[in-house]
């Protein structure tokens, strides 16, 4: 078996948890639990067929690892294909193609652990969060955890339930700070959005603590990521202790991708590549232009049957080793500085600028 193969589950449960956002589980099969563990964090791609085209999307778990149980939440998105038919469509007792669980939205949890970690979110971004709650609660019962969640309102707020059951679980570990956008509280300092502006009048009111905070958690709108992580920085974080996960990338990555295309278009004109790519053990070859279509859609045309997702450069679904020659990514959402210098490139986002590329997902 590789890594892009898919299995039917059954949908146990559908829960609304908001207007918008709904809960599925999973019934796991005996044969497949040991596939389908998961860490806290991660996140599966669901597969479906609409109207003859095969969609793919990835939603973050949101159980805990210890919750016996495999959940996922899907937010209605306006013109979202799969999001829309599974709010439309799914019933408890249909079947659906699922990944086994990917992601390194974590860091390793030990019982002996006595750490302060803090997680930033905001709307569907509570989805791995929660999944990160309670996984670091019950396995680590020295450590405190505080969450920035950002909402519009009370109403949008997901998971509320299940918060509060946290909250009054472990009353003395788990710290909970709602900020929302068109909804006045008690507090001017806990409306509007979740800025850097917002942190650093957080920390002066000493709602929060950076200083001593060990891991900082973001998952939500690539300018909420972008703003705080860059606070944090600015504040003494390392950087190796900022983990985050981006959902979308943002209209200005559009940009980015079309004038990616063009200066390749300039500067590696003509240019044509061998690719060679493994998979499973077994390597497919290639040709494919610097300014032609990305190395992950070549693959699959030419036959391959590979893992992706998103296709935008965040899920990290089809990401593999760069073994020989060069690439130019035109986006890069999911990959670490550290996991770069270890050569693992987005294949849905490189595309081959030298004469020779092979690449490894095994």
């Amino acid at each position: 078996m590789n890594n892009s193969d898919f299995y039917r589950l059954k949908i146990t449960q559908i829960k609304a948890e908001t207007d918008t956002a709904l809960c599925l589980s999973f019934a796991v099969p005996s044969e497949l639990q040991e596939r389908f563990n998961f860490i806290q964090g991660q996140y599966l791609t669901l597969r479906t067929e609409l109207d003859g085209a095969e969609i793919r999307r990835s939603y973050s778990i949101c159980s805990g690892v210890d919750d016996n149980r495999l959940q996922v939440a899907i937010k209605a998105i306006e013109g979202g294909l799969f999001s829309e038919y599974a709010h439309r469509e799914l019933k408890v007792g249909d079947s659906i193609d699922v990944m086994p669980p990917k992601g390194d939205f974590h860091t390793a949890l030990h019982s002996d652990n006595q750490k302060n970690y803090m997680c930033i979110c905001a709307g569907s971004g509570i989805t791995p969060i929660l999944s990160l709650l309670k996984s670091i609660l019950s396995r680590e019962p020295n450590s405190q955890v505080c969450l920035l969640f950002g909402n519009q309102n009370s109403a949008t707020i997901m998971f509320k339930d299940e918060l509060g059951f946290l909250k009054n679980r472990y009353m003395d570990r788990f710290s909970w700070i709602n900020i929302l956008s068109r909804e006045e509280q008690d507090t001017d300092i806990l409306f509007g959005r979740i800025t850097n502006k917002k942190g650093a009048q957080l920390q002066a009111s000493h709602l929060i603590d950076i200083a001593a905070t060990d891991e900082f958690f973001l998952c939500g709108p690539e300018a909420m990521i972008s703003g705080v992580s860059r606070g944090l920085r600015d504040f003494g974080v390392d950087e190796t202790h900022i983990h985050y996960e981006l959902f979308y990338a943002s209209a200005e990555d559009a940009q980015t991708v079309i004038d990616k295309h063009h200066s390749r278009a300039v500067n590696y004109a003509g240019q044509q590549s061998e690719v060679s790519v493994t998979v499973g053990g077994r390597s497919m070859r290639f040709d494919l232009a610097a300014d032609g279509e990305n190395i992950l859609d070549a693959a699959l045309n030419s036959g391959a049957d590979l893992p992706f997702s998103c296709k935008g450069g965040v899920c990290a679904t089809c990401k593999a080793r760069l073994i020989e020659g060069q690439v130019d990514m035109d986006l890069n959402h999911a990959l670490s500085d550290k996991e770069l210098e270890q050569g693992f490139i987005l294949t849905c986002q490189s595309h081959p600028v030298s004469d020779r590329v092979v690449v490894d997902f095994d």
